[in-house]
């Protein structure tokens, strides 16, 4: 992996190359090398196929079977069913390969099971369109915001739940070009939504790192902005009496 200050440095010349390209049992595939080949999209085909294993796994658990042996061809079938994934071969194809071979494809993907390091990152841009994250959520304190960071938290919340379905629309409501308004449309978020779809999962996993930073200052803030709103009545009431 690389690391922090050489991942963002390369980000933009990363992403003009192609994947790396391998040649196996006579057939040229293409593997990813880092999350910048990976969008939001094909990660979510991956992740079904994470949660089918875990499901079968813990069936296999509450089984009489033997388990050991059980194990073994489940990850067996797993394993094949990962590798037709990245190089688009069948999994018949897959099943007549050489073991070296399958291992070092198993290698090379094997970031995805990596924790990501994020870069802490203002904007990014997909297609000819730049976005920016916001600096401040609650800083100007308008009701307005306040409904979006609550959206954001709803959304969140999901998120952590394992639903990842939900992270392009919640970047679609959290960042915005230069000088829009605040509250979006829903027709304009759904259109995002869409479009970030095909975001590579570096980004992804930046804004996500930025919005738990926010979420974490979010309540503070929220609570803050009510106890100075609180004496702000009160003295009011005071110069009344």
């Amino acid at each position: 992996m690389y690391g922090k200050t050489a991942f963002n440095a390369r980000r933009d010349e990363y992403k003009s190359k192609l994947m790396k390209e391998f040649e196996i049992s006579g057939k040229k595939v293409n593997i990813p090398e880092t999350w910048l080949d990976i969008n939001w999209s094909t990660f979510l085909k991956f992740t079904k196929i994470i949660k089918s294993y875990d499901e079968e796994l813990k069936k296999q658990e509450e089984s009489d079977s033997d388990k050991e042996y059980a194990e073994v061809l489940l990850n067996l079938d797993f394993n094949t069913k990962i590798l037709s994934f990245w190089t688009g071969c069948t999994i018949e194809e897959v099943s007549h390969w050489d073991m070296q071979e399958a291992n070092e494809i198993m290698k090379q993907i094997s970031f995805v099971n990596q924790e990501y390091v994020p870069i802490d990152i203002k904007s990014f841009t997909i297609g000819e369109e730049k976005f920016f994250l916001p600096k401040d959520l609650m800083r100007k304190s308008s009701f307005g915001r306040y409904i979006e960071a609550e959206q954001l938290e709803i959304q969140s919340s999901m998120i952590d739940q394992g639903k990842i379905e939900y992270m392009p629309r919640q970047i679609a409501i959290l960042c915005k070009k230069e000088g829009e308004e605040e509250k979006l449309d829903d027709d304009v978020i759904d259109k995002r939504a869409k479009m970030f779809e095909q975001l590579d999962m570096a980004t992804i996993w930046d804004v996500a790192f930025f919005l738990n930073k926010l979420e974490q200052g979010l309540l503070t803030s929220f609570l803050t902005y009510q106890v100075v709103e609180e004496v702000m009545q009160q003295k009011e009431q005071q110069k009344a009496q």
